[in-house]
């Protein structure tokens, strides 16, 4: 299945998070001129009720995406494996399939994943602990399901040890729930995940980023 689990920004070790954001320019989102309105009103609808604050992110189309070697490939279905977007952090760019344009849902939903990708780039040590705790609940209680594709194939790749020994694999499974977690909440998708467990992350949420955050 396509995933937008390509490449992978969450290894480094970021600075603690402040107790309040302070205060800094409301992020823009520059949407290629090929998306809908109704596209480039929703990402601008998230920015602001989510509280994000920082440089402008750029969303741009291309097709055929394919991720090879950790490379990003366009019009070379033959080479790699189908992904469906790329977030480049210090470039501060997402890259989205334009197959997704006549996909409006779908498009939304990924869009959305694909910017708090910058999110959890920017969130500091404590908050991604605590969040990891909640993921390592349910992964302990066997919780079923996923709020979205990208945390399900990588929940589907996890083995016993992953989470105990905080392997890579954990660690990329535990950035796409983050992700898909703010897809879902923002983006009305539900996923099949159990409502006990939605309603942990949820809150988990409103109150982490009560004050907005950065990406």
């Amino acid at each position: 299945p396509r995933s937008t689990l390509f490449p992978y920004t969450t290894l480094f070790r970021s600075r603690p998070c402040p107790p309040q954001v302070p205060a800094r320019p409301a992020l823009r989102i520059r949407v290629s001129r090929r998306a809908s309105k109704d596209l480039r009103t929703a990402v601008r609808r998230v920015a602001e009720a989510a509280g994000l604050r920082g440089r402008a992110i750029s969303i741009r189309f291309q097709p055929e995406l394919t991720a090879d070697r950790g490379n990003l490939l366009s019009g070379k279905p033959e080479r790699g494996v189908a992904v469906h977007a790329a977030s480049f952090i210090r470039a501060r760019e997402i890259v989205l399939e334009t197959e997704l344009l006549a996909r409006p849902r779908l498009l939304r939903f990924i869009s959305i994943h694909e910017i708090f990708h910058f999110v959890w780039a920017r969130t500091g040590n404590r908050r991604r602990a605590e969040f990891a705790s909640i993921i390592a609940n349910e992964h302990r209680e066997h919780a079923r399901g996923a709020l979205g594709e990208s945390s399900g194939v990588k929940r589907r790749a996890i083995e016993a040890w992953d989470c105990a020994g905080n392997t890579r694999a954990w660690r990329e499974y535990v950035c796409e729930c983050f992700c898909d977690t703010a897809a879902a909440l923002y983006s009305g998708g539900s996923g099949d995940l159990g409502r006990k467990w939605r309603r942990r992350r949820a809150a988990w949420f409103a109150q982490a980023f009560a004050d907005g955050a950065f990406c």
